[in-house]
């Protein structure tokens, strides 16, 4: 399947789907031998519907010409249809069905015994378990993958997949292993098969490990050749939001709040819940008004009717910080233990540490809302004018509030704050 296949324009056209004409964007690519092997009626209703997922339009639609797919027994056993088809509806949403669907793909005699038919039911699981929130077993089947070996056009897709299931299980170290195996590391050509794919992998890599300018570079460049491949819909890849989070660790509100607008604007156009979420979860984060927490709450709901475990953690996380600041030590600490248990029970190392630090956080019923803002600013290397300019406070007021901040936590100044404050949010 290529990067940007080339699709006749509509099922029933008669020619095969990968010719010239309009183009369509796909994860993974066809090996040049295999094409003139793909019957175009089994792939082409496939390719329509996935042509408009990726315009993010016409979600209904596009969630029963899938049902209509995977209720026909001869697209049940074409490879390359079943890609399309369990991809499409991952991004419907509907992370359950497709769950259902790979289980009964391994069972069906024809999905058994022919490696092109393993290789890709594999790469689905995978992707279906990342997208759940279980970085460890996504992690475990593309490892499996790569070790018995992949067409090269499957490769740079499945190894951009295996660093985000590395950075969600929390091992950093071998996400990079993984791009500098594959030579994933450094500059990228944009006409290069899956690059989106590595890039968003990239950025999420570099937010895990503070590298903020790096992964708002990434998600930028990574939006950028979606954009030119035609594909505008966050259930995709999530750039816009993961880049939100990115320009507002570097301090460029005004970008943040941007980015995170438009992913509101296009999930809500597509109506996933799952994308709907993570944008709710961007704006107020974001924007950190007087509907921030509302907005937080309705994205916690979504995300756990998505059941996309991995969003759901940084959110519920994200809330309680919020209730801190709002004065509400008790609601925080109710969602940090969920957050908790959500991270335990999908093995996410990324956040166990940090939950468990926030849990621990000696100031979590001390400290007031504005007490907190500050010395999270003071901890990632602000200075007090730097501070007072970010807060529009006058820097004797930021050093009344450290002041007040030192002799709460029991520390003598700034580098005590690191350890006092525990793991800062992403």
């Amino acid at each position: 399947m290529t990067e940007t296949a080339h699709a006749t324009g509509r099922p029933g056209s008669g020619t095969g789907p990968f010719r010239e004409g309009s183009a369509v964007h796909i994860p993974g690519r066809l090996d040049a031998e295999d094409d003139e092997r793909i019957p175009p009626d089994e792939v082409c209703l496939s390719l329509h519907s996935l042509e408009l997922a990726n315009l993010g339009v016409r979600r209904a639609l596009v969630h029963e010409q899938v049902e209509t797919i995977l209720g026909t027994r001869e697209k049940r056993g074409h490879p390359y249809c079943m890609w399309l088809a369990i991809l499409t509806l991952l991004y419907t949403g509907d992370l359950v069905s497709a769950h259902s669907e790979c289980r009964q793909l391994a069972m069906d005699a024809r999905w058994l015994g022919s490696p092109r038919h393993e290789q890709l039911l594999t790469l689905m699981r995978a992707r279906v378990s990342l997208l759940a929130g279980d970085g460890v077993k996504s992690a475990a089947l593309l490892r499996e993958a790569l070790a018995r070996g992949l067409p090269k056009a499957l490769t740079r897709l499945a190894a951009a997949w295996l660093v985000e299931a590395h950075v969600l299980e929390g091992d950093t170290g071998a996400a990079h292993k993984v791009l500098l195996a594959h030579e994933l590391a450094g500059r990228l050509d944009p006409n290069l098969p899956d690059v989106a794919y590595v890039l968003n992998a990239r950025g999420a890599l570099h937010m895990a490990t503070g590298r903020f300018q790096p992964a708002l570079d990434d998600f930028i460049y990574c939006g950028r050749v979606l954009i030119a491949q035609s594909v505008s819909n966050p259930a995709v890849v999530p750039w816009r939001s993961r880049a939100a989070f990115a320009a507002l660790a570097t301090r460029r509100h005004d970008l943040a709040l941007a980015l995170a607008t438009d992913e509101l604007t296009a999930a809500r156009t597509w109506g996933a819940p799952r994308g709907i979420g993570l944008a709710l979860h961007a704006v107020a984060v974001v924007g950190r008004d007087d509907s921030s927490v509302a907005l937080l709450e309705e994205a916690v709901e979504l995300l756990g009717l998505a059941h996309a475990r991995g969003e759901l953690v940084h959110a519920l996380h994200d809330l309680a910080v919020l209730q801190v600041e709002r004065g509400d030590p008790t609601g925080a600490r109710a969602r940090l233990e969920a957050a908790c248990a959500v991270a335990r029970d999908s093995r996410n190392g990324l956040w166990r540490d940090r939950l468990r630090a926030a849990l621990e956080r000696r100031d979590l019923p001390d400290l007031t809302g504005q007490e907190l803002r500050i010395s999270e600013l003071a901890r990632a290397g602000y200075s007090n004018r730097q501070i007072a300019e970010t807060l529009f406070l006058a820097v004797r007021t930021v050093e009344f509030h450290l002041s007040s901040v030192y002799r709460k936590l029991g520390v003598s100044g700034r580098r005590e704050l690191h350890s006092a404050l525990g793991v800062p949010p992403s």
